[in-house]
């Protein structure tokens, strides 16, 4: 329904690469005949500082000081996640845009690498600033998921439907799991 009401139709597959796209990569767009023409990574500066070894985050506790101010070894760190992601993505055919969900507590020095590190990983990068501007601060992520809604791409399933079922699961854990 969402595809014949609107120009540009958004949906969330889940956490992760590994867990919520690939079942929509595999499962979704298959049994609905749907394909992507783009596919967009949400990633924080401080997701990535967790990823890459940052203290851990408790409810109800004060953010430790690695989280508040810039820390580019933790996020460098964690940019390893983040391209395991954009490569299991590439792996389905399509291009991935990297949404840096920003946040005041962001430097620039810790945006610029992370659009480099993403970048160098064949994916396209954005910082969106929606938290603090609302819309306006979405626009240039909107612009760069038009741009790459009209690039081709080349959608595959990781496996065919006639490929036996402990074939899939070993695929999967192999090439999406590592």
């Amino acid at each position: 329904l969402g595809t014949k009401l609107a120009e540009y139709h958004v949906t969330e597959s889940g956490f992760a690469a590994d867990i919520g796209y690939e079942k929509f990569w595999n499962l979704k767009c298959r049994m609905s005949g749907l394909k992507p023409d783009a596919v967009v990574i949400v990633a924080t500066i401080r997701a990535l500082k967790m990823h890459g070894g940052g203290p851990p985050v408790k409810p109800g506790m004060a953010l430790d000081d690695a989280y508040l101010s810039e820390n580019l070894e933790l996020v460098e760190r964690g940019c390893e996640n983040l391209a395991a992601h954009i490569d299991i993505v590439k792996k389905s055919g399509v291009r991935p845009v990297v949404c840096i969900n920003g946040f005041k507590t962001d430097t620039q020095a810790e945006i610029a690498l992370v659009k480099r590190i993403a970048e160098s990983h064949g994916a396209r990068a954005v910082l969106s600033e929606h938290w603090l501007k609302g819309g306006a601060g979405a626009i240039e992520l909107a612009e760069v998921v038009i741009e790459a809604c009209a690039e081709p791409n080349d959608f595959q399933f990781l496996y065919e439907l006639d490929v036996p079922l402990r074939r899939r699961i070993e695929l999967i854990a192999r090439e999406v799991y590592g």
